[in-house]
């Protein structure tokens, strides 16, 4: 379980240069490679805007039956994607 949860803090680490690749994740979940040294504090996430760039959103709605009415219900979830330049 430690593993697990050391690997998972590894991948969603604030700064997109000190996490690993899919390989290096896997290797260490498979135990083909000792654990990672993590901080003891894991730096605050900030966000700020990309520099030049836009965003492009696109809306998927989903359908199915719903076990509460005899309906069809719909939801839908909007996805916003940054395009470079």
């Amino acid at each position: 379980m430690e593993t697990v949860v050391v690997v998972g803090l590894w991948c969603a680490h604030p700064d997109r240069s000190l996490r690993p690749s899919i390989r290096q994740a896997v290797s260490v979940l498979r135990s083909e490679v000792p654990l990672p040294n993590l901080p003891a504090r894991m730096p605050v996430a900030t966000y700020e805007p990309p520099p030049n760039g836009f965003y492009y959103t696109s809306s998927v709605v989903t359908g199915g039956s719903s076990s509460t009415d005899s309906g069809t219900t719909q939801s839908s979830m909007t996805i916003a994607t940054v395009l470079p330049k």
